[in-house]
């Protein structure tokens, strides 16, 4: 065993380490190694055939990256399956009282969108300059929280109706009244009163019959007339 070792752990004779060549630069080893081994002809190319850069060389390769697992949104279709948009209607459910402190933190809201002075100074009539401003701030608003009330509707089972906003959808308005019974309200059909402390805003549902998300951004025109 020892012998073993020591024959493998020995020095090569210098008739083999003598051809060996070592050179502190890659590029002039290569050089010098394809000089050696291929034939005379083709060895005044080298430099030339070196310089090129590859294709390949270029670009980092990719495969190495994680790829990033992107979650698929729900469909409306699915959401509705899932029960995801339903309030429950039950006796046992929703209740007016519980939705006093969510009207409260509306108010709170709508006050920082409208500004403290709002209340010391309303616009009447479209002539007053803050008319129009008004009228944006309001339609973009939030009406989750909201206490409403129908003033005037095509169906006259609708006027009179009032309470707290649940849902604010394209189409309709889901309010709980003090009866605690949530009902269906569609925006096209209805002149609502929106009540803002001591103050109603009377405006068209119409007006409103947009997604939440999209009445954020979109510009209105004022001085549109509806006919109920």
């Amino acid at each position: 065993m020892a012998q073993t070792n020591q024959s493998i752990c020995s020095i090569l004779p210098k008739s083999i380490t003598k051809q060996i060549s070592t050179c502190e630069n890659s590029e002039q080893y290569i050089t010098n190694f394809l000089q050696n081994a291929l034939p005379s002809t083709d060895t005044g190319s080298i430099a030339n055939e070196l310089r090129k850069s590859l294709i390949l060389g270029k670009h980092k390769s990719k495969w190495n990256k994680k790829k990033q697992c992107k979650g698929k949104l729900l469909t409306n279709r699915k959401r509705m399956q899932l029960g995801l948009r339903k309030i429950s209607c039950q006796v046992n459910g929703m209740k007016y009282e519980d939705l006093l402190p969510l009207n409260q933190l509306w108010l709170n809201y709508m006050q920082q969108v409208l500004g403290p002075k709002f209340l010391d100074n309303i616009p009447k009539d479209p002539t007053d300059p803050n008319w129009e401003n008004v009228n944006q701030q309001l339609i973009k608003a939030d009406f989750h929280g909201a206490e409403v009330s129908i003033v005037g509707a095509k169906c006259p089972s609708l006027i009179g109706l009032s309470g707290i906003v649940v849902q604010d959808t394209k189409n309709i308005f889901r309010i709980c009244g003090k009866d605690n019974i949530i009902r269906t309200i569609p925006k096209d059909v209805v002149i609502m009163n929106m009540h803002l402390k001591d103050i109603k805003l009377e405006f068209f549902g119409k007006d409103l019959s947009i997604k939440p998300t999209e009445r954020t951004i979109k510009k209105f025109k004022c001085g549109r007339i509806y006919e109920l």
